[in-house]
């Protein structure tokens, strides 16, 4: 499908009428370590698709690319799959894509799930930017600020995680080695935050000292890569 630079004004006016309509999105989930609500995926499917119906405006999201890459650390092998979505709108009167239309991401592969896991995070990311959706993600302004280059090193540095010395000797289960893969190879914080989700089953099953080892694993990379987006904001 050829892409086309003006958006049509049917389209234009659709996004209108839906943004007009929407005074907030539920938000259903709460982020344990962040301490935030959040939208997830299936709320803004509720707050929209009625809406999108009622203006008669279809958006399809399309696999355009996605391969399997192998990350080899400390002799371990993680497979991650590396996707690129893109999105056509369209009404009765026109169609429309464009290459800035596009989410890419990198999610770690877990199972038969995670292609699924990643198209609806590249859709709510979508989705949020094009409607202009308030889902309570984190921003820069919400993370911790200091009025110092010290204070604001300080504030990012990241924390020693929980440990247990009993857990530790007892060993942990595949499933919970792999949630701390994934926190251990997460890139950015929004590769970080889909983990809770992504294994909430999992996670609400561990017992109490491999729940701690977790939550210490996922503070410590969640004050890491908060540092790195101050970093470069700075």
């Amino acid at each position: 499908m050829q892409h086309v630079d003006t958006i049509p004004g049917s389209i234009v006016a659709a996004i209108c009428r839906v943004q007009a309509s929407l005074a907030s999105v539920a938000k259903s989930q709460r982020n344990q370590h962040g301490g935030y609500q959040f939208a997830s995926t299936d709320d803004i499917y509720a707050a929209l698709t009625r809406k999108l119906g009622e203006v008669g405006l279809a958006i399809v999201p399309l696999e355009l690319h996605h391969e399997i890459v192998r990350v080899e650390k400390e002799g371990k092998t993680s497979q991650w799959l590396k996707a690129e979505f893109g999105f056509v709108l369209a009404t009765e009167q026109a169609t429309w894509t464009h290459p800035a239309a596009r989410r890419s991401l990198y999610i770690q592969v877990t199972g038969p799930q995670t292609h699924q896991a990643a198209q609806s995070y590249a859709e709510k990311a979508f989705l949020r930017s094009l409607f202009k959706l308030p889902t309570g993600d984190l921003d820069l302004d919400s993370l911790p600020q200091s009025d110092t280059e010290e204070g604001q090193v300080a504030l990012a540095a990241p924390r020693k995680p929980k440990s247990s010395s009993k857990a530790k000797k007892d060993g942990t289960s595949e499933v919970f080695n792999e949630i701390v893969r994934h926190i251990q190879h997460a890139a950015t914080l929004e590769v970080l935050e889909q983990i809770p989700e992504l294994y909430a089953e999992e996670i609400s099953t561990l017992p109490q000292r491999w729940h701690d080892l977790y939550e210490g694993e996922y503070e410590t990379r969640l004050l890491e890569l908060r540092g790195r987006v101050q970093e470069a904001a700075e």
